[in-house]
């Protein structure tokens, strides 16, 4: 990451940020669609550490739906909500061509920005966005929430244990047939699953297994989706630390691909689920030091013209139950963030990190319709 993309250091009391006595947020959405309506304005409203003040939304009966459940004020320009309402956070779950105007408004109406992923539809706009948050001084984070999801939690257990050895390689895939005709599937909006599910699974994988990307490549189709956009895409990242970062998001595939394959000098991790749709994930490694012995044999001929000269090796098997307890309730992390001054769940910097391989993966790809 380049120098301009250096944190600054924050110079606001929790009490100045939440702007009253009360020790709550006061917040505002933006976008009242699927995740506007089904995840942030619950959440928001939910928290003890929220206000929900405002929602905005184009749609007038997604409005009146707001006032009536949530008995919150509601625009349909986001402009008017910010003069009227003057809110300490702004969420914006608008559609991605739209980040950018609506986080920069925000910032500079004196709100800090809790903004749904991807950042921008661009890595330009992506820039944009930071450079009226170092100007303003204002906060920004990003919404990551597949760091946040029990798979990562238990994942990072099992590499702590060691059991695996140096992991070389990681395949992580996601896969339906689905023919979408939302805006997702259409570039003018910032659709596609490069950017929709890529955002999500990009920064996953980068967090848990670290290191900036050294090399990226990416292919992309479209095969099911009756827009423009992208709905099959494989990427491929090698890490600064040697990682081979290996991603299928498939929308039009009538079977599932394995979501989780972990490969490490001594053992693989695979995700599964049992028959009552109980999700773990299995390890099977040995341990290093019970290797059978093995000697290199310099000479042409093998022994016995066996290729394989090794005793049988101690392989052990060991399970990984998947449970809510290893999740990370992301509000919590946003409360931390923007109320109590922490560090944020979702530094800039890895933001920008799926933002580069994004862009890079534009450049290195057409999408090539089937």
């Amino acid at each position: 990451m380049g120098a301009e993309h250096v944190v600054l250091q924050d110079e606001w009391t929790a009490t100045e940020l939440t702007g009253g006595d009360s020790g709550m947020v006061k917040t505002a959405v933006i976008g009242l669609g699927r995740i506007g309506w089904q995840y942030h304005v619950p959440e928001v409203s939910a928290h003890d550490g929220f206000d929900l003040a405002a929602v905005v939304d184009l749609d007038q009966e997604r409005i009146d739906e707001a006032r009536r459940d949530y008995g919150v004020r509601g625009y349909a320009d986001y402009r008017e909500m910010l003069s009227h309402v003057n809110p300490d956070l702004v969420v914006v779950a608008s559609p991605t061509h739209l980040h950018a105007e609506h986080a920069i408004a925000a910032m500079r109406s004196g709100a800090d920005v809790f903004l749904d992923k991807p950042m921008a539809a661009t890595l330009d706009e992506a820039r944009e966005i930071d450079a009226v948050r170092r100007e303003t001084g204002r906060k920004l984070m990003v919404y990551q929430p597949h760091r946040a999801v029990p798979e990562v939690g238990v994942i990072k257990e099992i590499l702590e244990l060691g059991i695996l050895g140096p992991v070389y390689m990681v395949k992580r895939a996601t896969s339906r047939y689905t023919r979408r005709s939302d805006w997702q599937s259409q570039l003018r909006y910032g659709g596609g699953m490069l950017n929709n599910y890529g955002a999500h699974f990009i920064d996953q994988i980068m967090f848990l297994f670290g290191g900036a990307a050294d090399s990226v490549r990416c292919h992309r189709y479209r095969i099911a989706s009756l827009g423009d956009a992208d709905d099959v895409v494989k990427i491929v990242i090698k890490t600064t630390t040697g990682v081979l970062l290996d991603l299928d998001i498939n929308q039009a595939s009538t079977h599932e691909i394995s979501p989780w394959m972990i490969f490490g000098k001594y053992g693989t991790l695979t995700y599964r689920r049992n028959s009552d749709g109980a999700a773990a994930f299995e390890a099977v490694y040995v341990l290093p030091e019970e290797l059978p012995p093995l000697t290199l044999i310099s000479e042409l001929k093998a022994p016995g013209r066996l290729y394989d000269q090794s005793a049988p090796i101690p392989w052990k098997t060991r399970s990984f139950a998947v449970t809510p307890q290893y999740a990370v309730e992301f509000y919590d992390t946003c409360y931390a963030y923007f109320a109590r001054n922490e560090p944020p769940f979702v530094p800039i910097e890895s933001t920008f990190e799926v933002m580069e391989v994004l862009d890079r993966c534009r450049k290195d790809s057409e999408i090539i319709a089937i």
